[in-house]
């Protein structure tokens, strides 16, 4: 997976931080390397930044939940940029209020920079509302359980983003079939490994939530 994502990344950036990390959290990177060519293929100019909005050199991602606005370490996120339109953030592990104004985790959520500004100027957690993509990643050595995907489940009923996103590395029949009636956009078996066709699957469909929001 490291490779896949410095291939994305490019040789200008420092990736040493995310490949000393767990599986789990190197596999949070790699989807969002796959949001990030999606909106280059989309046409976005991609820039990476530090917290106080510094070009990095080095990628720092958090490796547990935290807020936007924390200061504990200079987090790195991702700006996308669309021509005439409002600059997109991505981040890594960041909580955001749902509709019930409950507080979740977003493995990776890409939302509008307004809002992100706003929040880390007034120490408060983007509204589910502002963000346009959000991904659950579930990285597993064994197939997954059922009560994950049930659990992703009551976590969109809750949310107003809209592309919610159920992406795993493994899969099981019974997650598959729970996943295919209820949710819109889940993938499986996603690896540098694995054939084309999944990656290929997965970034079209993040292209689509990236060509929603140019049309809105």
């Amino acid at each position: 997976m490291l490779s896949a994502i410095q291939s994305i990344v490019g040789p200008l950036v420092n990736i040493s931080t995310v490949s000393s990390s767990a599986a789990n959290d190197v596999f949070e990177a790699y989807v969002l390397s796959l949001i990030v060519r999606a909106a280059c293929e989309e046409g976005a100019i991609v820039s990476y930044v530090d917290r106080d909005g510094i070009a990095a050199t080095s990628l720092t991602f958090r490796t547990s939940p935290g807020q936007i606005y924390s200061t504990a370490k200079n987090y790195s996120h991702v700006m996308i940029e669309f021509p005439n339109l409002p600059v997109l953030e991505a981040h890594i592990g960041i909580k955001i209020a749902g509709k019930s104004g409950v507080l979740h985790e977003a493995d990776i959520a890409v939302l509008d920079r307004a809002e992100a500004e706003n929040c880390r100027r007034n120490s408060v957690s983007p509204r589910s509302s502002k963000v346009i993509v959000a991904v659950e990643c579930k990285y597993y050595t064994s197939a997954l359980q059922l009560h994950l995907a049930r659990s992703f489940i009551g976590l969109i009923s809750d949310l107003s983003s809209k592309d919610p996103f159920f992406v795993t590395n493994t899969s099981a029949n019974s997650v598959e079939k729970l996943l295919s009636h209820r949710v819109k956009h889940w993938e499986k078996n996603i690896t540098p490994s694995c054939s084309n066709n999944e990656i290929d699957r997965l970034a079209y469909s993040f292209r689509d939530a990236f060509k929603n929001f140019k049309a809105r």
